[in-house]
C-alpha cells in the first residue's frame, strides 16, 4: 500500500488569511501551483485556490470607476438587434479583451484594485480535506474524486507536513502500472 508520506510534496508553501488577494496571486504565480493552503499560525484555517479567487471576484459586487458612465446608456443600441451584446460592454470596458492574468497583474487601471482590497480569508475554502501521512492514496485519491477537491493536506498530529495534488496520484498510479496507462 503505497502511503501519503511516500508521494506528498514536503513543508508546502503556506500564506495567511489577513494577507491580500494580490499576495496570494503573486504567491501562487511565483510558485508554480493552483492552491496554497491558508494558515494561522500552526492552524489550518483553510485552502486558497486560482479557482476560489476567480469564483469570489465573480460574485462581489461591481467595481467603481473613475470613468464618466452619464453615457454608458446609449438606447438605440439597446434596440439594434444587429449589434452584437459583447459590443456594448466592450464600449463601457475598452480592455475587455484583455486576458485575465493581465488583468490580474494591472494595478494601476481606472478601477480599484480589487485583488489588494480583498483579504484571503474571504474567498478561502475552509476545512480542506485532511489526511495522515500513513493513510493510503487510495483513500486519499477517493476523497478527491468524491468532493472535486484537487488535493489532500497531509498533517501530522495537527501540523501541516505535506500536500498530495491529483497530480501526485495520477504519476503515482502510472509509474506502478505503466501497461495500464498505453
Amino acid at each position: 500500500m503505497l502511503a501519503l508520506k511516500d508521494l506528498m510534496t514536503p513543508a508546502p508553501v503556506t500564506i495567511a488569511p489577513d494577507a491580500t488577494l494580490r499576495e496570494a496571486v503573486e504567491l501562487l504565480t511565483k510558485v508554480g501551483v493552483n492552491a496554497l493552503p491558508v494558515t494561522d499560525g500552526d492552524a489550518i484555517v483553510g485552502v486558497i485556490t486560482t479557482l476560489s479567487i476567480i469564483a469570489f471576484e465573480s460574485v462581489t459586487p461591481g467595481v467603481p470607476t473613475e470613468r464618466d458612465s452619464s453615457d454608458a446608456w446609449e438606447p438605440d443600441m439597446a434596440n439594434d438587434d444587429d449589434v452584437p451584446a459583447a459590443e456594448y460592454f466592450a464600449e463601457l470596458w475598452e480592455d475587455a479583451g484583455t486576458e485575465l492574468d493581465e488583468r490580474f497583474r494591472v494595478t494601476d487601471s481606472p478601477e480599484w484594485d480589487f485583488l489588494s482590497d480583498h483579504r484571503v480569508e474571504e474567498a478561502m475554502l475552509p476545512d480542506p480535506p485532511e489526511f495522515s501521512p500513513e493513510a493510503s492514496v487510495d483513500e486519499a485519491a477517493e476523497r478527491m474524486r468524491a468532493t472535486g477537491a484537487h488535493g489532500v493536506l497531509v498533517v501530522d498530529h495537527g501540523k501541516l507536513c505535506g500536500i498530495v495534488t491529483t497530480m501526485d496520484v495520477t504519476r503515482a498510479y502510472a509509474q506502478q502500472h505503466p501497461t495500464e496507462i498505453e
